[in-house]
């Protein structure tokens, strides 16, 4: 009788899953992890925004100037700003009732009106604010930083004057280190205030031009030395 042929070695079954496959997978944990971290890191920082915030803004009236004294002012800021295109020595001293009239009525600072107000010049600029702050995304939560932020105008080389924030205060409540640090590393009352004032080349380039600016007490004082 022939033989029958040998029986052939039982195949290897066949892998599941590719090294493609497995890659993918650990990619995707990863990135699952980490949108985790994040939800819970950003959870944990609204947390702590909420017990230094209000949910709703304090109020901030704006202190309107009248006719004459509105074009008082803008008479002198016309007169610094001819004195700037002359090439002529200036001097501009503007007082916390000079800055509100501003933040009241001139464009485009005035855009702050209802979140900013200067209440006191000192070697800073004491300014009570009433700041909207993001709660959860997608949840609609706004929360209100209710208080004073204190900056002080310096000169920069590229972008002329800015506003420094150098402390936060909300009366009664205590801020974190954390808020606190990123808050004054952002600056943020600065781009509210001048951002769109550098948009306008003409306005960004006096703000350029200026050679020194201080505070005394009761008033900022900008000067132009050709």
């Amino acid at each position: 009788m022939p033989e029958a042929p040998p029986a052939s070695a039982p195949a290897a079954p066949a892998s599941k899953l590719s090294g493609g496959c497995i890659m993918i997978l650990v990619v995707a944990g990863w990135f699952i992890a980490l949108g985790a971290w994040m939800v819970w890191h950003l959870y944990g920082q609204v947390k702590e925004m909420r017990g230094f915030t209000d949910s709703t803004a304090q109020v901030i009236a704006p202190t309107a100037p009248s006719g004459e004294e509105k074009a008082a002012l803008q008479l002198r800021l016309q007169t610094f700003a001819a004195a700037i295109d002359a090439k002529q020595p200036a001097k501009l001293e503007l007082t916390a009732a000079d800055l509100n009239h501003l933040l009241a009525a001139q464009e485009p600072v005035s855009r702050l009106q209802d979140i900013a107000k200067v209440e006191e010049i000192t070697d800073v600029i004491r300014v009570k604010v009433a700041l909207a702050i993001n709660g959860i995304p997608l949840s609609g939560e706004r929360l209100y930083l209710n208080g004073f932020i204190h900056v002080r105008p310096e000169l920069k080389k590229d972008t002329g004057l800015v506003l420094l924030t150098r402390a936060i205060d909300v009366p009664g409540r205590q801020l974190t280190p954390g808020f606190t640090k990123a808050y004054l590393e952002a600056n943020h009352l600065d781009g509210l205030a001048l951002d769109e004032v550098r948009k306008d080349d003409k306005l960004k380039a006096y703000l350029t031009k200026l050679t020194a600016i201080r505070c005394e007490a009761g008033k900022v004082i900008a000067e132009y030395l050709p």
